[in-house]
């Protein structure tokens, strides 16, 4: 993975770490896709939170299509988008979370999240 795109190698260690393995790459499978185009690009992937050689190819083919570089700040704003919707979502289902939610927002997105 850190070949292939390492912000978002360390994006999905920085979110596995905080939120599980599985949700890390479900993240990373949802993200890709709604990123093929339909399927134009790549296949839909099945969210099952597992980092396989299907899962690696779309990455592949998205990186190519969209560019390296390009391509994965998108994806990494779509992992981020998607981690600080997890933590709106803790938030509003356990009011004792709120407390947390403005560390979370402020040390665990973006760039230096």
């Amino acid at each position: 993975m850190a070949r292939r795109a390492p912000r978002v190698a360390a994006e999905l260690f920085d979110t596995g770490a905080n939120m599980g393995p599985g949700v890390a790459a479900t993240f990373l499978q949802r993200a890709l896709t709604a990123l093929n185009r339909n399927g134009k690009d790549y296949p839909d992937l099945v969210p099952d939170g597992r980092l396989g050689p299907i899962t690696l190819a779309a990455l592949d083919t998205f990186l190519e299509v969209r560019g390296a570089i390009a391509g994965e700040t998108v994806l990494l704003r779509a992992l981020e988008a998607l981690q600080g919707e997890r933590y709106l979502r803790l938030a509003e289902k356990r009011p004792a979370n709120e407390a947390f939610l403005y560390g979370w927002l402020a040390n665990r997105i973006g760039e230096f999240g």
